[in-house]
């Protein structure tokens, strides 16, 4: 076999790579350091996980913790299952469905919590190999019902682990999180 055959050969294998590369994966778990300046009078930080597993092409199962603390600890949980939906073969547009728990407790005793629906929804856009940026939506529902929006951006350092940085806006009080996401 000559050079240009062997060339041409391992470039058809490489492309099946290259293209899984640049999909958008919703096999992931991800996690970071939140902080919500003056948020209900309180300056949180605290920690913000969460993941998703791809169940097959177009459905998935997706969820998250955020634990943020000062005088109040907040505590919100949720998971549910999502549909996404491919525009391109870089961009896709996504909704779900979710279950929220949240809780609010003070350090001079007492708490609140609740738990309600959700609906969360966004798009998502691969820009190149490294760069992804997203931006989503939410509304929950029940007594400690809100309102939020993001913007999110994921830099690759290697295909399957990337930093990410997201400006989240909680019930009308801006936040910052930034952290690592690994996809699976």
């Amino acid at each position: 076999m000559n050079n240009g055959l062997r060339g041409l050969a391992a470039a058809a294998l490489l492309l099946p790579t290259a293209s899984i590369a640049e999909t958008l994966s919703y096999n992931y778990l991800e996690g970071g350091f939140a902080f919500y300046p003056d948020f209900e009078s309180q300056d949180f930080i605290g920690l913000d996980t969460r993941g998703s597993v791809a169940l097959n092409e177009n459905i998935f199962a997706f969820g998250g913790l955020k634990f943020l603390t000062d005088d109040v600890d907040l505590t919100a949980l949720h998971a549910g299952g999502g549909l996404r939906h491919g525009l391109d073969r870089n961009t896709d547009i996504w909704g779900g469905l979710t279950a929220e728990y949240q809780e609010y407790e003070w350090d001079r005793g007492g708490d609140v919590d609740d738990t309600g629906l959700g609906f969360r929804a966004g798009i998502r856009h691969q820009v190149n190999n490294d760069l992804e940026l997203g931006i989503g939506g939410r509304v929950i529902t029940g007594d400690l019902d809100y309102v939020g929006f993001t913007g999110t951006a994921r830099y690759a350092l290697e295909p399957d682990f990337k930093l990410f940085a997201e400006l989240d806006v909680y019930d009308g009080e801006p936040g910052v999180i930034g952290g690592v996401t690994f996809e699976f």
